[in-house]
Protein backbone atom coordinates (compact mmCIF):
# COMPACT_ATOMS: atom_id res chain seq x y z
CA UNK A 1 0.00 0.00 0.00
CA UNK A 2 1.42 3.26 -1.14
CA UNK A 3 2.79 6.07 1.82
CA UNK A 4 0.58 8.56 2.30
CA UNK A 5 1.15 12.16 0.95
CA UNK A 6 1.28 15.21 4.36
CA UNK A 7 -0.88 17.86 2.46
CA UNK A 8 1.51 21.03 3.12
CA UNK A 9 1.71 24.79 2.10
CA UNK A 10 5.27 25.87 0.13
CA UNK A 11 6.34 28.55 3.08
CA UNK A 12 6.39 24.94 5.18
CA UNK A 13 8.46 23.25 3.05
CA UNK A 14 12.11 24.49 4.67
CA UNK A 15 10.96 22.92 8.14
CA UNK A 16 10.54 19.14 6.83
CA UNK A 17 13.23 16.57 6.87
CA UNK A 18 14.40 14.99 3.97
CA UNK A 19 12.58 11.54 2.84
CA UNK A 20 9.22 12.42 3.75
CA UNK A 21 6.18 11.87 0.86
CA UNK A 22 4.42 15.14 0.59
CA UNK A 23 1.82 17.70 -1.28
CA UNK A 24 1.55 20.86 -2.28
CA UNK A 25 0.54 24.00 -4.55
CA UNK A 26 2.96 25.54 -6.71
CA UNK A 27 3.15 28.11 -9.59
CA UNK A 28 5.75 27.93 -12.11
CA UNK A 29 8.46 30.37 -12.39
CA UNK A 30 11.15 28.42 -14.24
CA UNK A 31 12.08 25.22 -16.18
CA UNK A 32 15.09 24.04 -17.09
CA UNK A 33 14.69 20.92 -19.34
CA UNK A 34 17.91 20.07 -18.93
CA UNK A 35 18.14 19.31 -15.31
CA UNK A 36 15.00 18.04 -15.93
CA UNK A 37 13.43 20.62 -12.84
CA UNK A 38 11.07 23.48 -12.08
CA UNK A 39 11.29 26.21 -9.98
CA UNK A 40 7.88 27.52 -7.93
CA UNK A 41 7.00 29.67 -5.73
CA UNK A 42 3.83 29.95 -3.85
CA UNK A 43 3.05 33.43 -5.88
CA UNK A 44 3.23 34.88 -9.12
CA UNK A 45 4.87 37.17 -9.92
CA UNK A 46 7.03 36.19 -7.07
CA UNK A 47 9.82 39.85 -6.84
CA UNK A 48 10.99 39.29 -2.94
CA UNK A 49 14.13 36.89 -1.20
CA UNK A 50 11.58 35.92 0.91
CA UNK A 51 8.88 34.01 -1.52
CA UNK A 52 9.31 30.14 -0.28
CA UNK A 53 10.50 28.13 -3.47
CA UNK A 54 11.11 24.83 -3.95
CA UNK A 55 13.34 23.09 -6.85
CA UNK A 56 10.81 20.24 -8.16
CA UNK A 57 12.59 17.70 -10.23
CA UNK A 58 10.04 16.12 -13.04
CA UNK A 59 12.65 13.67 -14.75
CA UNK A 60 10.28 10.88 -13.41
CA UNK A 61 6.84 12.25 -14.49
CA UNK A 62 7.68 14.08 -17.79
CA UNK A 63 6.40 11.39 -19.99
CA UNK A 64 2.77 12.17 -18.83
CA UNK A 65 3.16 15.67 -18.35
CA UNK A 66 1.93 18.66 -21.40
CA UNK A 67 3.76 21.19 -22.10
CA UNK A 68 0.78 23.36 -20.00
CA UNK A 69 2.25 22.13 -16.78
CA UNK A 70 5.66 23.39 -17.65
CA UNK A 71 4.80 26.80 -18.66
CA UNK A 72 5.74 29.82 -16.33
CA UNK A 73 2.14 31.00 -14.14
CA UNK A 74 0.69 27.67 -14.69
CA UNK A 75 -0.41 26.55 -10.80
CA UNK A 76 0.10 22.77 -10.19
CA UNK A 77 -0.08 20.25 -7.60
CA UNK A 78 2.90 18.51 -6.97
CA UNK A 79 3.06 15.00 -4.95
CA UNK A 80 6.54 13.87 -4.22
CA UNK A 81 9.63 13.59 -1.78
CA UNK A 82 11.39 15.98 0.26
CA UNK A 83 15.05 15.92 -1.26
CA UNK A 84 18.53 17.35 0.18
CA UNK A 85 19.23 20.77 -2.65
CA UNK A 86 22.32 19.85 -4.58
CA UNK A 87 24.30 22.91 -3.80
CA UNK A 88 24.39 24.89 -7.06
CA UNK A 89 20.99 25.18 -7.47
CA UNK A 90 20.41 26.44 -4.12
CA UNK A 91 23.44 29.22 -4.97
CA UNK A 92 21.90 29.88 -8.33
CA UNK A 93 18.41 30.43 -6.94
CA UNK A 94 19.17 32.79 -4.38
CA UNK A 95 21.64 34.93 -6.66
CA UNK A 96 19.06 35.22 -8.80
CA UNK A 97 16.50 36.35 -5.93
CA UNK A 98 19.25 38.24 -4.91
CA UNK A 99 20.23 40.01 -8.23
CA UNK A 100 16.56 41.19 -8.77
CA UNK A 101 16.14 42.81 -5.34
CA UNK A 102 18.52 44.65 -3.50
CA UNK A 103 16.77 44.20 -0.41
CA UNK A 104 19.12 43.27 2.76
CA UNK A 105 16.84 40.54 3.53
CA UNK A 106 17.87 36.70 3.93
CA UNK A 107 16.39 34.89 1.08
CA UNK A 108 15.13 31.29 2.01
CA UNK A 109 16.70 28.45 1.06
CA UNK A 110 14.53 26.55 -1.53
CA UNK A 111 13.96 22.89 -0.95
CA UNK A 112 14.52 20.39 -3.69
CA UNK A 113 11.60 17.70 -4.10
CA UNK A 114 11.20 14.49 -6.26
CA UNK A 115 8.20 14.27 -8.19
CA UNK A 116 5.98 11.54 -8.34
CA UNK A 117 2.70 13.08 -9.45
CA UNK A 118 1.99 16.33 -11.22
CA UNK A 119 -1.16 18.00 -12.50
CA UNK A 120 -3.15 21.14 -12.78
CA UNK A 121 -4.33 23.39 -10.43
CA UNK A 122 -6.05 25.35 -12.79
CA UNK A 123 -7.39 28.69 -11.52
CA UNK A 124 -6.44 29.24 -7.73
CA UNK A 125 -7.76 31.13 -4.97
CA UNK A 126 -4.59 31.73 -3.03
CA UNK A 127 -6.36 33.10 0.32
CA UNK A 128 -9.10 30.67 0.69
CA UNK A 129 -6.43 27.54 -0.52
CA UNK A 130 -4.17 28.55 2.28
CA UNK A 131 -6.76 28.86 4.71
CA UNK A 132 -8.24 25.32 3.70
CA UNK A 133 -4.74 23.58 4.19
CA UNK A 134 -4.14 25.39 7.40
CA UNK A 135 -7.85 24.21 8.82
CA UNK A 136 -7.08 20.47 7.51
CA UNK A 137 -3.33 20.55 9.33
CA UNK A 138 -5.04 21.92 12.66
CA UNK A 139 -5.25 18.65 15.12
CA UNK A 140 -8.75 18.17 15.74
CA UNK A 141 -10.18 19.07 19.12
CA UNK A 142 -10.69 16.79 21.95
CA UNK A 143 -14.44 17.45 23.93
Amino acid sequence: MPEPSQLVLLEQLPSIKAGTKIRFLACVHAYNPKQGELILRDRYPATTPETPTAIVNVTNVLENANHELLEVGAWLNVVGYVTKPADSIKSAVVASKQNRNERTTKPLEPRSVEATMLWSAGAVNLNRYKSAVRGYQKPPSSG
